[in-house]
């Protein structure tokens, strides 16, 4: 009987440890343009996803070629992982000369630190992820080489929600955010601080419509997520003045 137990604890753990999160990366090209020889990606995420290996040169590995679907600058590639903690930076062009924050004398010099980067031990910087267990995830989108948040949406990235809208943005009491829903499925629609505190919560919320008050809030920007029942997460920002 107890050989039993462990060996039910055992394939529990292993099945525990087998799942596996869609995770959506993407990058803001718009200040810098994107190189003709394209936008990679690289991390020690590299080899959990199946490419083969951690930290591959730029370049040299064409899956880890990232893509802008719709012309608007927004370069995305969405892999698989297992949930916990990765490394990763971004890289306009083929060549570690191209990466971001990189150090001596490449390309591109930025600080991350101040969007939770580590130093690489080469005078730059990698920007840190930390994967939740669920079964989709979007990491922060920020412009190439930079700390700055992207202004564009990664609500695109949620199968059930389109054309997300909010005005007023800036906003000062109240904002009325409009997307399409056309299945009427529910969303856990929540309101977070640029720190990452929820400060406003809507759950099963199944409507394509829904006024926010505002007005009990500091001024600053704030995340507005919605997640379905598929555990996909889109999130959109605002400022409220």
């Amino acid at each position: 009987m107890k050989k039993f137990y462990f060996l039910l604890l055992f394939l529990s753990g292993a099945f525990l440890a087998s799942a596996q999160v869609e995770v959506t990366f993407s990058v803001d090209m718009n200040e810098v343009g994107a190189s003709s020889d394209g936008v990679f990606i690289t991390g020690d995420w590299m080899d959990d996803a199946g490419f083969g290996g951690e930290w591959q040169e730029p370049g040299s590995n064409a899956s880890a070629q990232m893509e802008d679907a719709n012309g608007d600058g927004l370069y995305q590639l969405t892999v698989t992982l297992p949930a916990g903690d990765y490394l990763y930076k971004y890289a306009n062009g083929s060549s570690w000369a191209n990466g971001e924050a990189g150090g001596g004398g490449d390309n591109y010099q930025a600080d991350l630190s101040g969007c939770g980067g580590v130093d690489n031990g080469f005078g730059g910087w990698n920007r840190t992820l930390t994967v939740p267990d669920q079964a989709s995830f979007i990491p922060t989108t920020y412009e190439f080489n930079s700390c700055t948040e992207s202004s564009l949406t990664s609500i695109s990235e949620i199968s059930t929600i389109k054309e997300v809208t909010i005005a007023p943005n800036p906003a000062t009491d109240r904002i009325n955010v409009t997307y399409s829903n056309k299945n009427a499925t529910q969303h856990t629609i929540t309101v977070t601080s640029l720190t990452g505190q929820m400060v406003k919560q809507f759950p099963n919320f199944t409507g394509d419509n829904i006024i926010i008050q505002t007005s009990d809030l500091s001024a600053g920007m704030y995340f507005l997520s919605f997640t379905n029942q598929k555990g996909e997460v889109g999130t959109k920002r605002f400022i409220v003045q």
